[in-house]
């Protein structure tokens, strides 16, 4: 018996069989083979056994490799996701963009839409009121057309805008090397925002750092707001997206003083609201069964102030303004119940015009679609609307909020609490009572004409000097007796940007000339008050008209009376239409 066996090498061509099996897994291989003998003169026989051996390791590594990773990230790496339906996914995206290793990086989304951590509102009008406000050495203005020149040319090129790419991206952050992921979304319903997610990874069980890096991001996105009135609106982007709550924009908050309602009542108002947002009164509600909520009707003519006041109340409280239009049929009552449901424990929520929203005496009908106001035509509220909707019988009909489920969603079992709600209306008499019972509406504003006080208070209101309008001049012009031309010249009247825009510094040498300037504008305030007459027109009315004359308050008055007898004409010609309409 021999000890010594030898095994033959197979080094020569492929048998049939074997061809064959490869040709099934490689298609093509034999005619690849037959290419590389003949110009080449390679045998790719000899070379199977090392590729497929390869071909093994290659995916065994790759397995371990997967294996690994995953079970190293998931003990020795924090991870936190942020999805893109949270604000904190604006938060973070708002911070990483203005980060210096952001400006380095060469994978990036550039842009110039407005966005959630992006918006317009970031582009304030600081820009054009330091234009406006360059002094020449003389103390003159600069003049129209060197600023406008300016003007037009920066808004010529918008805003590029640069976010990280998807993929991942390194970065240190207090010492600490962290990594930001992101990643679309595939097979959303929502695939048309571009649906996504943020992951932010740190080394380490202890996602501290994580935590502190959101927390920053949070306090400078908020911090980018100061003191505006952050404005949202409920929406839903596209039909198959559920209804929520939208950033808007975030504007100057109105001062109280320039909304025109008798003192006392505004004075009412806010002490309600605050005496409400106490947090004493959380707990005497809950204490007694109560449920914490508070509710506020406004009404009188369009134009006499009802949503300037909302508006000059969410800026004096700080507070969040949620706008909502239930005119909309594809705004349904389940969205409406999750709208109210995600509302936060402190804010101020507007519904425009209830009666135009099909609100009326029969709660079974629906409110039928009309087009939605933007923000800006309702913010920040010079004139209240008034529009008259069409309702629908049938409330069995697609789409709209009936009144039914208008008042569970305010009053209901399951309805939110600590939320300040406002509605407001051209026509009182059209609500249902049962909308108007204590509990849904706990306090009514009545808006009328206005009074000869009001009229007063605007002029001055108007014509005033404030601390902005001369916070860069030199020195004062004095007007000359009767000179409304001198007057223009002068002095600058714009509205009060606050309540302590009044200039009243005892050491400014400008004083003298001020307090000339305030008493000739509260004696012509006098004479135009006298012109015109209380109770006839709305707030809105005469403030249109001094806007037409905002710099010279005498031709405002030598125009007044004809003005005012045509605008009175056409209200009395409008009222006989209606009537016998």
């Amino acid at each position: 018996m021999e000890s010594n066996q030898t095994y033959p090498t197979v080094t020569g061509p492929l048998s049939p069989s074997e061809t064959a099996m490869l040709e099934v897994l490689v298609p093509g291989y034999g005619f690849i083979s037959r290419i590389l003998m003949s110009y080449l003169n390679i045998d790719i026989n000899a070379y199977i056994q090392l590729v497929v051996a390869m071909a093994v390791f290659a995916a065994s590594f790759r397995y371990i490799y997967n294996q690994a990773s995953a079970r190293f990230s998931q003990y020795f790496v924090s991870r936190a996701e942020i999805r893109l339906d949270d604000e904190i996914f604006n938060y973070l995206m708002y911070w990483i963009s203005r980060q210096s290793h952001m400006k380095q990086t060469n994978r990036f989304v550039a842009g110039i839409k407005s966005n959630g951590y992006w918006s317009d509102d970031e582009e304030s009008d600081a820009g054009d009121e330091n234009e406006w406000d360059k002094l020449d050495d003389d103390g003159k203005l600069a003049s129209f057309d060197e600023c406008w020149e300016k003007v037009l040319s920066r808004d010529k090129y918008k805003t590029l805008r640069f976010t990280p790419a998807q993929g991942c991206h390194y970065f240190w952050y207090r010492n600490r090397p962290l990594m930001l992921e992101r990643q679309r979304q595939e097979g959303s319903a929502r695939w048309v925002l571009n649906n996504e997610r943020l992951y932010l990874s740190c080394f380490g069980r202890d996602p501290t750092i994580l935590k502190m890096l959101l927390a920053e991001a949070q306090q400078a996105y908020v911090e980018r707001d100061g003191n505006l009135t952050v404005i949202y609106r409920g929406q839903r982007p596209c039909a198959t997206s559920p209804y929520d709550w939208y950033r808007g924009m975030a504007r100057l908050p109105r001062p109280l003083s320039t909304v025109i309602l008798d003192q006392e009542q505004k004075q009412s108002f806010i002490d309600d609201i605050k005496e409400y947002l106490h947090p004493r009164t959380r707990r005497w509600y809950s204490n007694r069964g109560i449920p914490y909520r508070r509710g506020y009707l406004f009404h009188g003519p369009p134009g006499t102030g009802k949503t300037s006041l909302c508006f000059a109340a969410a800026g004096l409280l700080g507070l969040k303004l949620y706008l909502l239009n239930l005119n909309s049929t594809a705004l349904d009552e389940d969205g409406l119940a999750s709208l109210f449901a995600v509302l936060p424990r402190r804010c101020i929520v507007l519904l425009e015009d209830i009666d135009a929203a099909g609100i009326t005496n029969t709660r079974g009908k629906t409110i039928v679609s009309t087009p939605e106001p933007t923000i800006d035509e309702i913010i920040p509220g010079e004139a209240d609307g008034e529009a008259d909707a069409t309702v629908v019988p049938d409330a069995s009909a697609k789409g709209g909020v009936t009144l039914s489920g208008l008042l569970n969603v305010i009053d209901g079992v399951a309805a939110s609490e600590g939320r300040i709600l406002v509605m407001t209306t051209n026509h009182a008499d059209k609500l249902d009572p049962a909308l108007l019972r204590p509990g849904r509406v706990d306090m009514t504003i009545n808006f009328g004409y206005t009074s000869e006080a009001d009229i007063k208070e605007m002029f001055i209101s108007i014509y005033n000097t404030t601390k902005n309008d001369i916070r860069r001049a030199k020195r004062p012009r004095t007007a000359s007796n009767g000179s409304a031309k001198s007057s223009a010249k002068s002095i600058t009247g714009e509205r009060r940007n606050s309540e302590d825009s009044q200039v009243g510094d005892k050491e400014d040498p400008l004083q003298d000339a001020l307090q000339s300037h305030q008493s000739r504008i509260s004696r012509l305030a006098d004479e135009f008050a006298a012109i015109v007459p209380s109770g006839e027109l709305t707030a809105a009315e005469i403030q249109g008209y001094l806007l037409n004359h905002k710099d010279i308050p005498e031709v405002a008055i030598q125009g007044a009376p004809e003005w005012m007898q045509s605008t009175l004409e056409k209200k009395r010609a409008r009222e006989e239409k209606e009537k016998f309409s």
